[in-house]
């Protein structure tokens, strides 16, 4: 008997018809019998085990590895334990295929239906739970298109992938992050000022500059927190003036960044300032 399945939406744009799905099983115990979806359906285990009939031969799935089944093929399954599934429309893939010159052609787009690939996974993983935790909109949508980049190159079956002609204009990307810093800036405005597609700039940021572009914004909010803190502004008060969601954000990145929480840093600085 399924149980505890958490459901939630994701637009990497604003058509209804450009977007995922997140699906988090917390714990499991079912059998789906023949089935289909319209959508690429992306599953990853967090201590489940799984197996699926697929194109004629039965697969065996678990921690580790990427179960990847196509549109509107058919398959049966059984799934135990925890598990995330992303489903992602054609469309949204097609996207992504354009960032290849291949003009959005993904009919000889094959990948296979058990990859066994564990930093790939950790990326499939990072997208979901940022889709599934609210994360800002940056964020998900570079966590989504870092995920599906990497899945696609390298384990798609695309033959005679060219380079991506043109390069994008990373350094007004990087100017405007620092000038917007407090917005929930998404990655399609950036794509428009670098000159490119969403997908490609965060891939090529990545290269280039050699952290994700959401990195890179936290990064910069960080420094602005840490100037705040220095200055004695209360910990409230940083937390969206630097442009954080929420407390348990900005807890999270400039413990990442910093190394120790912002309440201990503010206590530091302060403390030394007047001794």
């Amino acid at each position: 008997m399924a149980s505890g399945l958490k459901v939630k939406h994701f637009k990497v744009r604003g058509s209804a018809d450009d977007g995922i799905t997140v699906h988090q099983w917390e714990s499991v115990e079912h059998t789906w019998p023949n089935h289909s979806h319209p959508e690429y359906k992306l599953g990853v285990s967090e201590g489940g085990t799984g197996t699926f009939f697929y194109r004629g031969q039965r697969y065996f799935t678990g921690p580790g590895t990427l179960l990847v089944i196509h549109p509107n093929e058919v398959h049966s399954c059984t799934a135990t334990g925890a598990w995330r599934y992303l489903y992602a429309a054609p469309n949204v893939i097609a996207s992504i295929v354009r960032t290849f010159d291949r003009n959005g052609d993904i009919e000889p787009l094959l990948l296979p239906p058990v990859i066994d690939d564990t930093q790939l996974v950790e990326l499939v993983l990072q997208a979901h739970r940022a889709m599934d935790d609210g994360d800002p909109q940056l964020d998900q949508e570079s966590a989504f298109y870092e995920a599906i980049c990497e899945l696609l190159v390298r384990h798609a079956s695309m033959p005679d992938i060219p380079k991506k002609r043109g390069r994008a204009n990373i350094r007004r990307v990087k100017e405007s992050l620092e000038a917007k810093f407090r917005e929930n800036v998404s990655l399609h405005e950036l794509a428009q000022l670098a000159g490119t597609s969403a997908p490609y700039l965060s891939r090529v940021f990545s290269k280039e500059v050699g952290i994700p572009i959401q990195a890179y914004l936290s990064q910069i909010r960080v420094r602005r927190a840490q100037q705040m803190l220095m200055a004695g502004e209360t910990l409230a008060n940083v937390t969206y003036a630097a442009g954080f969601a929420d407390q348990s954000h900005f807890t999270r990145h400039f413990k990442r960044f910093i190394g120790v929480a912002p309440g201990a840093y503010s206590k530091a600085v302060n403390s030394s300032s007047h001794s």
